[in-house]
């Protein structure tokens, strides 16, 4: 091999190595062209580069158009890398966002990632790129990943296990400024494990993943690592002590100083103790440490029921943090007071999620129906403050479109949005001009998705049912691209009720099999290995698929990964969701419909609350609580078969002249304008930057200021607050009101405290609206110690409004008034 051969495979693994490639057509066609039939089979260019044959790389240095194809690829890599770096805010500019996350799904050649959590954090780093954001994600490097999902002739689902070689993943080992590999410890029961890291490139956006299978460690431990969500409740507490302490040791090895630490889910959350840790060694107290690192968290919960946030019984942490905390002199019982909560029965248990929320001043949901559902989760936190007050917000989830628009809406968007579509994600206005795109235009791009959608099914389903002769001869006779096709993918748990739509049999076969109006439903989606009734759901749906009456209406597919979800959601026609509301946090998966012209059918939960606008999809049921799971189903089952029956099915099929069918494409259209732009993780993203991670860095500069001066002075205030708090009293209020006013003269003893150390407000609620207004201090204290304040007020709503007045904490340190779970509230009622 020539010198100029040796040079060509550095740089062509060097592209291969960025995940850029995944979601810019330009790059992936450059590395196609290296070897079309392998990168198609393999969809791995670094597997594809690094078995590229002596005579294929002989024929590409000699190939001048390839030469120069490479020449053009290589320069506009560095202009995407160099504007997007442009695009970074100016206040998160010189700083960086570590991001822990325990999984990441980006592409299908690097399988560290099982479902919505990976999904979602794959689609953040990309995100973190586009929009120019010094970003470095951390996570944990699955040799095994999830599993491969075969479902055999019977309907039983088979985990298949895979140790993935590491030379065909896009990663590179770090290595220290000696060359070895880079290794940290952190410590376990009885011994310390070793962990090296591997790096992985996506845009400019780094992706750090740790790893236990290094030789320096014993054969049980070099294994921890190797499974995601695999393992007993050991495993479990290895790995996120692994991830959350280990990670903030590798990056402290690398010298990385984050400015914004972002915890996605509990999984994480032993950063935040690895970080108090370190500020006791740095000189400071506990419960500064505390608020230090606190400063600039921000925490992400994804899970609506208690039942699904991470928690381990005391005995297991004791075992494991009780001589963490004698190593590094921490009171053990200071860390266990942080997490330990009890359950209805009484039973104590430690909670991540509760450990994140304590060790963070940022917190939100993913919905704004899940930022609701969360403050009524975790307000005891925060004991005395109302549930809508409680210090949890939303940023609603969202999709990196680039990657999961298809081809044909990727050039209607960049001919009719503009070539910088991608950055209009954050102008939703610039996409109105889809509305006035041809009907049949529109039309025909989603049936040409479609029909490729289709062709993905088919040799899937053949494939899965081999050996059933003529009954896998008529299910595949009947995958006609013609038909109405309503996809549900997603992971299989029972609260997403699968099975729902099959409560009628006879009325079902009625909507699938009119002749002039098929109908196809196709399923996919795993069931985690140890979740049997997410199993049985999966043995349900194949035997109602080998009932001779639903022979290719109903399609369970196998093998579920990013690619089949890519292929789903790109042709769907109606995208199914009905999990029992409010159990699903936000849903992104059917987010993933909307840009590529798809209609979503949903339960009014999670994304699609806020989405919904009655022309751009379908709802299912009401929205509200019926408060019984059967009541819930009994009526959701039959607003779904109803709407089906009146409104979608005979909308689908009513066609004009040119055989489009208007109304629908009116649909289609809406849902292009309304949804695509406000449901991208460019916009989620930047509501993360504007309303989390620039406070964050603020908050977090101003801690470390003048040697923790701003923490210190928070603490001592919050200590002397504390130990006055409860001798504070109300003496009087003297209200008038009428329809639109009210005028409130109120006495309160603040005993030892300062007025400067309070706040007096009304506290108004109309229905579900909270408002506030700050009295004014109305003079000194009188011989009794009572402070007078004042408020006059006018509001058209005062007459519906329910009134109280309360007292808060007032400090110029504190994040949120309310963090402190401590609200006085005035005894008399303003009638």
């Amino acid at each position: 091999m020539t010198r100029k051969e040796t040079e060509l495979r550095r740089t062509l693994a060097s592209l291969a190595g960025n995940l850029l490639w995944c979601w810019k057509p330009w790059y992936e066609s450059f590395l196609n062209s290296i070897d079309p039939e392998h990168f198609e089979r393999w969809e791995n260019p670094v597997k594809l580069v690094r078995e590229l044959s002596d005579r294929r790389l002989k024929q590409l240095a000699a190939d001048g158009d390839f030469r120069e194809a490479l020449s053009t690829t290589l320069a506009r890599v560095e202009l995407e890398l160099a504007d997007a770096r442009e695009r970074c805010p100016q206040e998160l500019r010189e700083r960086t966002i570590a991001y822990f996350s325990a999984e990441f799904g980006i592409h299908v050649s690097l399988p560290i990632y099982s479902g919505g959590l990976g999904i979602l954090s794959g689609d953040h780093i990309k995100s973190a790129h586009d929009l120019g954001l010094p970003f470095v994600g951390v996570g944990l490097f699955y040799r095994q990943g999830y599993f491969i999902q075969r479902i055999d002739a019977r309907g039983r689902q088979d985990a298949e296990m895979t140790l993935v070689d590491v030379d065909d993943l896009p990663l590179e080992l770090v290595k220290d400024d000696k060359g070895r590999a880079l290794e940290v410890s952190v410590e376990l029961p009885e011994r310390d494990v070793w962990l090296q890291v591997w790096e992985c490139r996506v845009g400019n956006s780094r992706l750090l993943l740790l790893d236990s299978d290094t030789e320096r460690n014993a054969p049980e431990d070099r294994s921890l690592t190797w499974q995601l969500y695999g393992g007993d409740r050991d495993t479990r507490m290895a790995q996120e002590i692994i991830l959350g302490i280990g990670g903030v040791r590798i990056l402290r090895a690398l010298d990385i100083a984050p400015d914004v630490w972002h915890m996605n889910e509990g999984h994480s959350a032993f950063l935040a103790v690895e970080r108090v840790v370190g500020l006791l060694k740095q000189g400071l107290e506990f419960d500064e440490a505390v608020e230090a690192v606190a400063a600039n968290t921000v925490f992400t919960t994804h899970t609506p029921v208690p039942a699904g946030n991470e928690a381990f019984m005391l005995p297991r942490l004791h075992r494991y943090f009780h001589p963490y905390c004698d190593r590094n002199s921490v009171d053990f019982y200071r860390l266990l007071e942080m997490g330990t909560l009890k359950d209805k029965t009484g039973y104590k248990e430690f909670s991540l999620t509760a450990l994140a929320l304590r060790l963070s001043r940022f917190a939100n949901g993913v919905s704004q129906l899940h930022g609701e559902v969360s403050r009524n989760m975790w307000y005891h936190l925060w004991h005395q403050v109302p549930i809508a007050e409680t210090p949890i917000g939303h940023v609603t989830n969202g999709i990196h479109t680039a990657s999961w628009v298809g081809d044909d809406f990727r050039e209607l968007f960049e001919s009719r949005v503009g070539p910088d579509w991608e950055q209009k994600l954050l102008d939703p206005p610039a996409w109105e001009v889809l509305r006035e795109v041809d009907d049949a235009e529109i039309w025909r791009r989603h049936q040409k998705l479609k029909e490729a959608m289709v062709e993905e099914i088919r040799p899937n389903v053949t494939q899965r049912l081999a050996g059933q002769g003529t009954v896998l001869d008529r299910i595949l006779g009947r995958l006609d691209p013609r038909a109405l096709y309503i996809c549900f993918a997603r992971r299989f748990a029972t609260y997403k009720r699968a099975t729902l739509i099959f409560d009628d049999f006879d009325r079902l076969d009625r909507i699938l099999n009119n002749a002039s109006h098929p109908v196809c439903l196709v399923f996919a989606g795993k069931a985690h290995p140890a979740d049997v009734p997410g199993q049985q759901l999966i043995s349900r749906l194949h035997e109602i698929s080998q009932m001779e009456r639903f022979h290719g209406r109903v399609v369970l597919l196998d093998g579920y990964s990013i690619r089949l979800a890519r292929s789903l959601v790109q042709g769907a026609d109606v995208w199914l969701n009905n999990p029992r509301r409010p159990l699903e946090a936000s849903g992104t998966s059917g987010q993933k419909v909307c840009p590529n012209a798809g209609l979503n059918f949903s339960v009014l939960d999670g994304w699609w609350v806020e989405g919904y606008n009655g022309g751009n999809g379908w709802r299912i049921g009401r929205d509200f609580d019926y408060g019984d799971d059967r009541i819930q189903d009994y009526y959701d089952v039959r607003s779904l078969y109803l709407t089906l029956e009146d409104e979608i099915v005979p909308m689908y099929f009513d066609r004009d002249e040119r055989q489009v069918p208007r109304e629908w494409v009116s649909r289609m259209k809406e849902s292009l304008v309304t949804l695509t732009a406000r449901f991208s993780t460019a916009r989620m993203v930047n509501d993360y930057v504007e309303g989390y991670y620039i406070p964050a860095v603020v908050k977090g500069l101003e801690a470390r200021e003048a040697e923790w001066k701003a923490v210190r002075q928070l603490i001592d205030y919050k200590h002397s607050l504390l130990d006055y708090w409860y001798h504070m009293t109300d003496t009087f209020v003297n209200a008038r009101r009428d329809n639109e006013s009210v005028g409130i003269e109120a006495g309160v003893y603040l005993g030892l405290l300062n007025p400067e150390d309070v706040k007096v407000e009304l506290f108004m609620r109309t229905g579900e609206r909270i408002r506030t207004v700050e009295f004014d201090l109305d003079g000194p204290a009188d011989e009794d110690g009572v402070w007078r304040y004042k408020l006059d007020y006018r509001d058209r709503e005062i007459r519906r409004s329910e009134l109280k007045v309360r007292v808060l904490p007032r400090h110029e340190y504190l994040d949120h008034e309310m963090e402190m779970g401590i609200c006085y509230w005035f005894h008399q009622k303003i009638e």
